[in-house]
Parts: C-alpha cells; structure tokens; sequence
C-alpha cells in the first residue's frame, strides 16, 4: 500500500470512518466478494515558490493528466474461523522500479477470528498512530473529502502481526489496534533492524463524539557510529520505518517524480517513538450534516539525518496538528477543508515550520461515483524536511494550485 484507507472500505470499514457505496461481486459459489475502483486526476501548474528551492527546475510546470490509479479487492472466507482479504494496485506515488506500470500486491492478510469482537491478522500490518481516518491511497479515494492527504499523517504498511477488535459498552463503541512489524514495507533482515510496535484506540459516543489516541514505537539501532555525525544502518541510507514519513500524495510538485512526498520528513524511523490523540464529531446520527477531526502528536528519535547515507547522535523532534471540517450540503454535494502543520524541533534547527492548507469540494454524480475539486497551498521553511525545500538553506518555499479528480467504486 504503502498502505490503505478506503480501500478498506469493504474489508475493514470498523477502522475507516468512511461513508462509501460499494458493490460487492460474489465469485466462486459466494465463497469470494470482490471490488475495485479508479481514480483518474488533471491539475493546474503546482509550481514551486522561494528562494531555497531543491531545484531550480521546480519553478516550472505545465498542467496535465496524472496517471490513471486502479485497484482491486479480494476477500474470501476459507471457513469458520479463517478468511483472507488481498489487494491488487496500480499506484504511481508508491510503486515505481523497474516496472513502474505494473500491478503490485499493496495490502493483504490472512485472519483469524479469535472471538465475535476480536481477530488476528498476519500479512500486512497498516502502521499508523491516526484515528479516525480520512484518508487517500492510490485508486481508493473516497474516504477522503478531499484529494491529498495531511501535511502529517502518520501511516504507512509493513509486515507482520494485527489485533484488531472493539465491543459495545456504556459508554459507545470501543475499538483497538496492536501491531507488531518489521519496519520496512520491502524485506529489511539488515543488522539492528528491529521491530516496530504500534497501538491505538478510540471510542465513539451515541452523539457522534469519538476519542482516540495512538503510539507507535521503533526499536531499531545503527551498526556503527565512526563520529557522532557518520552514523549507519546495517541497510545503508538514512531512513529505516517509513511511517514518520507517511504515505505519497496525488500531486504532482513541480518537476519531481512521481514517487515525490511532499509531507515533511523529519524522523528517519530508527530508535524512537510517536504519540497522537485525536478527537471527532459527527452529526449524522443527530440530523446534522456536518464531521469535524482535530488531532495532535509528538515524535522523536535518537539519531537525525546527517547526510544521504549517515545519521547523527542528536534527537530528531517533530510535532504536529491539525484540523478538518466537511459539511453535506445535501445527498450528493459536500464540502470540505482541512489545515495541517509541522514544525521540526530537532536542535539546531532554526527554521522548522510547515502548513498545509485545503480546500474542497465533492459532488457524487451517481453511487460509486465522485467528483471532487481542491486548491492547496503549502508553505514550508527551509529547514522542515519538506522535499521541495534545500535544506541547507536559510529561506523558505510554497507551492499552490487546483487539482480534481474522478474516482469511480465498484
């Protein structure tokens, strides 16, 4: 995936707050449901500002179709106790290499259904301290009211083990999520590698109030440290758990890559941990067409970037915020805002700050099928781990513009 929200809109809807129509098609005698959807975006020139741009060749851009996301679910149940859910995905943002164009496996599990409220999942583990979600990935857009993601979303995928359950009490619906992973989406078996751990939970009120809070702890370790700035990873590079990071966005930033994450990142996931706690409001069970989300977290880690391939001994912060509002104008249109801010608190940096501001708009032509439209703007110091910024320099850079997308579920 790197890792999945309203793709989860079928298999995981217990975990995704989303309010999608989805037709499911039976195969194999019912034994097997499956699905799939598309997502197809244009925008205008989002051209890098500032006078610490990483490159000069980001103040210039032309407008344009992006590539056209496609995926399809599968779920199917085995037997009593045992079912499987798997994923199939095109997603330019996240799989590129030496087949750039070809269909990969982006989310998939084996579960085991321990008791009526609780499972166990082994396969692919959605790493992420967020609650609550609205969130973008690839083809699967429609839980999200607007087309990019947070400015600091915390989420990614890895490999191994997902406890996922909830149950019913006085006080609403209480759910929970433990993970334990490798901290790598590819095959990471490299010394001092370690394992990462992540927990969350929240509890949603008959009125439409939901709490949640979430930690996610990395235990890894560097293989050497020959100066306390030219520390290494048994992988080589300078990153290890992608979470920190978050998932790609569907823009296309100045003239970077496709693969381009315009999020900051400023932790590189080896020996650290991140808390969040967020709050939402709904007021759909009480007639009220409007949702609001606010969250806050901190990170930090021991080591920082020092260079391409090195990492230092000084303590990687960061904290972050944010907030989103969405209001249904009627059945089919809606719209939706969200603000998003950054600042790395790691020592020595000067310069840390940056903001995302969204604003959109979505109409469902028909079920299964929407129609947004959102103008961004971000603002990023030099200094705040956002790609389109030189980070050795002392100003600042932004980047704005108009982006729509069709996405069609079925």
């Amino acid at each position: 995936m790197k890792h999945k929200n309203a793709v989860l809109v079928a298999a995981v809807a217990s975990i995704l707050a989303t309010n999608v129509a989805v037709a499911e098609t039976d195969l194999f005698g019912g034994k097997v449901k499956a699905g799939g959807y598309l997502a197809q975006h244009w925008q205008t020139p989002i051209e890098v500002d500032g006078n610490s741009l990483a490159s000069a060749a980001d103040a210039v851009q032309d407008s344009g179709f992006q590539r056209l996301r496609v995926g399809l679910w599968f779920s199917a149940q085995i037997s009593d106790r045992f079912s499987a859910y798997m994923e199939l995905a095109e997603e330019p943002n996240d799989f590129q290499g030496a087949n750039p164009f070809g269909i990969t496996q982006d989310l998939a599990w084996i579960e085991l259904k321990v008791t009526d409220g609780v499972a166990l999942r082994y396969g692919n583990v959605v790493e992420t301290t967020m609650n609550f979600i609205r969130y973008s990935d690839g083809a699967a857009v429609q839980g999200n009211p607007l087309i990019g993601n947070g400015v600091n979303d915390m989420i990614t995928a890895a490999h191994g083990f997902w406890l996922t359950g909830g149950s019913d009490t006085s006080f609403g619906k209480w759910d929970y999520n433990l993970t334990l992973s490798k901290p790598s989406f590819l095959e990471d078996f490299s010394d001092e590698s370690g394992y990462n751990y992540g927990a969350r939970t929240s509890i949603t009120t008959a009125g439409g109030l939901g709490l949640g809070a979430g930690v996610f702890i990395m235990d890894g370790d560097v293989t050497g440290c020959p100066t306390t700035t030219t520390c290494t990873l048994g992988s080589g590079g300078n990153t290890r758990s992608l979470v920190p990071g978050g998932d790609g966005d569907h823009y296309k930033v100045g003239q970077q890559s496709q693969a381009f994450n315009s999020q900051p990142s400023i932790l590189p996931g080896v020996d650290g941990h991140i808390w969040q706690i967020d709050a939402m409001w709904s007021g759909d069970d009480l007639g009220m067409p409007v949702t609001i989300h606010g969250f806050y977290g901190q990170a930090e880690d021991d080591f920082s970037r020092s260079g391409a391939t090195t990492l230092s001994t000084v303590d990687a912060e960061q904290s972050f915020w944010g907030i989103m509002g969405r209001v249904n104008v009627n059945d089919k249109l809606y719209l939706a805002a969200r603000y998003g801010a950054s600042e790395n608190e790691t020592a020595g940096v000067t310069n840390g700050d940056a903001e995302r501001i969204q604003v959109g708009v979505g109409y469902w032509v028909s079920d299964g099928t929407l129609l947004k439209a959102e103008y961004l703007r971000q603002d990023n110091d030099s200094g705040s781990g956002s790609g389109v910024c030189d980070g050795t320099a002392t100003g600042d850079c932004d980047f704005d513009g108009l982006i729509t997308e069709l996405s069609v579920s079925f």
